[in-house]
């Protein structure tokens, strides 16, 4: 019996204790042991461990950053249905269609988007270093989870990160997506993390909008070649290296300048930058534990009783 099958049969018979209402219930683990079990999930669906370090630290995301609907109450109801019905396949090898240095265009015939995504970030990041910037044009991806978590993994390089997306959600085919995620560094701030899962509808006149719907197809679609196709999606992801076009010490004063200055107050609220509430989120998590409902901690558990594991440790 597939993993995802036996652990919902286990959560079937989970008796319902403490509230009369267990989804109102949050219980808090450790960043590392949530992270680790859905590596383990992924591994006994055949994804190799460094495929599934990488696709589970993506999933959990959601979960460490505040937007937990993204994060790994997917796990059940997207990704291990994927892989169950073979429309993602866990060991495909990406192909390379075209390679000009500093830009390449691969093709990753259906792999897990949770791992192919920042893996394609990990190689613009490699010709960043090279070239100043690094552009990966990508088709055949399964889906992907939060932009701005892969565009992210330019940032310890130092460099600025930025994925867009277009074409069919692989999640629901035939409903239309434009993702857009960007990282940059602040300078002495919490880094700049960017993050709109679904653009804006084109109707109604709005040419703005329409203007960055049309770029985002144009950029993600277009050049992927996947612009024709009805159920696939598109991807556009590029590194910059800032510091091959002006002096570090320049660039992180100048950013420190411009991410001080968006933070105040306006009416006793605070004015915070996207990125600033998602990494006190996430320094937050990994002090006290990550906050599971009560439906997906019970998920995992039984999940985890699949694999022959403990339950996960928490507290409520």
């Amino acid at each position: 019996m597939p993993l995802r099958r036996a652990a919902q049969a286990r959560t079937q018979h989970v008796p319902q204790q403490g509230s009369p209402i267990p989804e109102q219930v949050w219980h808090r683990v450790a960043a590392d042991e949530l992270v680790g079990l859905v590596t383990e999930v992924f591994v006994a669906n055949d994804l190799p461990p460094t495929r599934a370090r990488m696709a589970a630290e993506a999933l959990c995301h959601g979960d460490l950053t505040g937007s937990p609907s993204t994060g790994v109450a997917e796990l059940t109801r997207i990704h291990l249905p994927l892989l169950d019905n073979g429309s993602v396949r866990p060991r495909a090898e990406p192909l390379t269609i075209a390679d000009r240095g500093a830009a390449a265009l691969l093709d990753y015939r259906r792999a897990p988007g949770l791992w192919a995504v920042g893996d394609a970030m990990d190689r613009a990041v490699v010709r960043a270093g090279r070239y100043g910037v690094g552009m990966v044009s990508l088709r055949g991806v399964g889906a992907f989870g939060r932009a701005g978590h892969h565009a992210a993994r330019a940032l310890p390089h130092g460099m600025i990160g930025v994925v867009l997306a277009a074409g069919a959600d692989p999640r629901e085919p035939g409903v239309r997506t434009n993702p857009l995620g960007m990282a940059a560094p602040a300078g002495a701030y919490p880094e700049f993390v960017f993050d709109m899962d679904t653009a804006a509808p084109v109707a109604g006149g709005e040419t703005a909008v329409a203007g960055f719907a049309l770029l985002v197809e144009v950029l993600a679609g277009l050049l992927s070649g996947v612009a024709d196709q009805d159920h696939d999606t598109g991807l556009l992801v590029l590194a910059i290296a800032p510091t091959t076009l002006r002096s570090a010490d320049g660039f992180y004063r100048a950013a420190s300048a411009l991410f001080g200055s968006l933070l105040g107050w306006e009416g006793g609220t605070p004015i915070r930058y996207p990125g600033w509430h998602e990494a006190q989120q996430l320094e937050q998590c990994r002090a006290l534990g990550v906050p599971l409902s009560g439906p997906v901690h019970r998920e995992l558990n039984a999940l985890a009783a699949a694999l022959g594991r403990e339950p996960m440790a928490g507290t409520r």
